[in-house]
């Protein structure tokens, strides 16, 4: 099958698109640089759109790209999906605020709303509770653990309790 020639930017001939595929860790970036080293070599904008499973036009809104950015145009861009609601530098902070909020709890642990409280009143974040969960699990914050302590529970009770008590 052979589609019509396009006219390429020289830039194409500026790069190896094939060693930076090699090198990319963006899969899609990688592709870019798959498909424009086919069309480099000689390939039709027809021919790689079929072997890629892509359209012409997007193959053709690479090439605008590459002509008017360069190489950093064939880069993924920022800003797709939602964002965070607690930026990289508030992260740490809000490490230490909600271990602060468990340690000076007196009995029990501590809770998704407490926590969502807590974003609320000391981060300005308005949020849903699955927010408030993968914020804490970006942190390395994991709520998976052991028997709370009640609140009015003896520690040193529960100790003589043990040492008293008859074993099975």
């Amino acid at each position: 099958m052979k589609g019509r020639k396009v006219k390429l930017p020289k830039e194409i001939q500026d790069y190896n698109f094939a060693a930076l595929a090699r090198t990319e860790p963006h899969a899609k970036t990688r592709q870019r640089f798959l498909v424009l080293s086919h069309i480099k070599e000689g390939s039709t904008v027809t021919e790689v759109a079929k072997n890629f499973r892509i359209s012409r036009s997007t193959i053709h809104t690479w090439l605008r790209r590459l002509e008017s950015e360069g190489i950093d145009g064939l880069q993924e861009k920022e800003g797709r999906g939602a964002k965070q609601k607690l930026s990289l530098d508030q992260h740490e902070a809000f490490k230490k605020a909600v271990l602060e909020l468990q340690h000076n709890r007196e009995g029990g642990r501590i809770r998704g709303e407490d926590v969502l409280k807590l974003m609320e009143e000391k981060f300005n974040v308005d949020c849903s509770i699955d927010t408030v969960y993968r914020t804490l699990s970006r942190v390395n914050l994991v709520w998976i653990s052991g028997r709370s302590k009640h609140l009015k529970s003896d520690p040193v009770a529960q100790e003589d309790f043990k040492k008293t008590s008859k074993k099975l």
